[in-house]
């Protein structure tokens, strides 16, 4: 879960497969469209998928007394955990939406490798660096039976790490957060801006729904039943340009 710690000591907490559906919301009105649109819409708001078995059933993080956030995962959690999302997307939505999952996969453990992002380790390192070497055939082999190249494969990665990165920093709650080809900055809690503009509409408003938890649980039966209990939340938030 993405947890999201709020002044009065609760936490926000939204699964993975709902701030996805955020990054579907932008990628739809981005300044300059996907090609193919939709197959890549859909491919943004479902590049989480591999995460639903895991935050139906999150593991206790004793030390924080919540489940565990999504960024203390190691490489060798979190590679069979994406891989298998792949392989959803492949099944459920189809090649484009396979292939951008792949490849969105690599860029997230760049990310963790350069910037430390995920859980440290030798092994967690090796499982990054396995998927990213993997992914290179992987990926070739959808492209060719897509019949495209590697310029619009690369072009809608960059698309969706975008959308994806933008998503991230809201539910996140971080302030600013650099999303890559434009930066987030919080002019309230739920309202932001983005510096430059990428969307083709001069605001918007995303909307996903989210968990309010409590501050701490005492082990991992009070954070099930607590989860199980937790009020659930429209999570809205309005951006727009600076």
């Amino acid at each position: 879960m993405i947890l999201w710690k709020q002044e009065d000591g609760s936490v926000i907490a939204t699964p993975q497969p709902a701030h996805a559906v955020l990054s579907g919301q932008l990628m739809r009105v981005l300044a300059d469209p996907p090609d193919p649109f939709e197959p890549v819409v859909t491919a943004a708001a479902q590049h989480d998928c591999g995460w639903m078995r895991w935050e139906a059933d999150p593991e206790f993080d004793a030390g924080t007394g919540l489940p565990r956030a999504f960024n203390d995962l190691s490489g060798t959690e979190h590679v069979p955990l994406w891989e298998s999302g792949v392989r959803l997307a492949l099944a459920s939505w189809g090649l484009w939406a396979g292939l951008l999952v792949l490849r969105h996969g690599s860029f997230i453990y760049r990310l963790g490798i350069e910037h430390q992002r995920m859980a440290p380790g030798d092994d967690s390192l090796r499982a990054m660096q396995g998927y990213i070497e993997r992914e290179k055939a992987w990926s070739a082999a959808l492209a060719e039976r897509l019949g495209v190249g590697e310029a619009q494969v690369a072009a809608n990665s960059r698309k969706v790490a975008l959308v994806d990165a933008i998503a991230l920093g809201l539910c996140w709650g971080r302030d600013p957060f650099d999303c890559g080809e434009t930066k987030l900055k919080r002019t309230g809690p739920f309202e932001a801006i983005l510096d430059p503009w990428p969307l083709s509409v001069p605001e918007i408003t995303l909307e996903t729904e989210a968990l309010r938890l409590k501050p701490r649980y005492r082990d991992s039966g009070d954070m099930r039943s607590g989860l199980a209990e937790a009020p659930r939340l429209p999570l809205r938030f309005r951006l727009t340009q600076a």
